[in-house]
């Protein structure tokens, strides 16, 4: 949207900003990049986000745990790719953490459980090591993944 357009008034960059936040959680990342893209210059940037965290439009821990509720409950993704994907938004361990423990331990193993049944009546000729690698690759835990197949033979 902005790729083109060079926005250098700091109060409409931050207006445009806010709105940006209020539409959904975004990490400081995300925010950065945007204003970036904007053209605005780093200490311009720098303020504005700390504007953003002030008056609460930014916050890591609540972006944390709503990508993680989000990821958990609509793409199936495991705790190990959750995290994965939160390091690379530059998301402090601490924010990681709690953003994990959104995530029912309870729902957590009924949801791989699931996906394991659902993946056995599509994939029925796919061996042991196939089949833990898929689920690895979603972001499982493999003594998980090998718990819940002990289980079901």
């Amino acid at each position: 949207m902005f790729q083109n357009k060079k926005i250098f008034d700091h109060d409409v960059a931050k207006d445009v900003i806010k709105k940006y936040c209020t539409y959904q959680d975004r990490c400081q990342l995300e925010v950065k990049m945007r204003l970036t893209k904007m053209g605005l210059p780093e200490p311009s940037i720098n303020e504005i986000i700390s504007v953003l965290i002030s008056e609460g439009y930014l916050s890591e821990e609540r972006f944390s745990r709503s990508f993680s509720r989000g990821k958990f409950n609509i793409k199936k993704w495991g705790r190990l790719k959750i995290k994965k994907h939160l390091m690379a938004k530059g998301i402090s361990n601490r924010c990681i953490e709690i953003g994990i423990s959104e995530i029912d331990e309870n729902d957590y193993s009924k949801t791989l459980s699931d996906l394991i049944s659902k993946y056995y009546l599509r994939n029925s000729s796919k061996n042991k090591y196939q089949l833990v690698k898929y689920f690895s690759n979603k972001g499982f835990e493999k003594e998980l993944i090998f718990q819940i197949l002990e289980e079901k033979e």
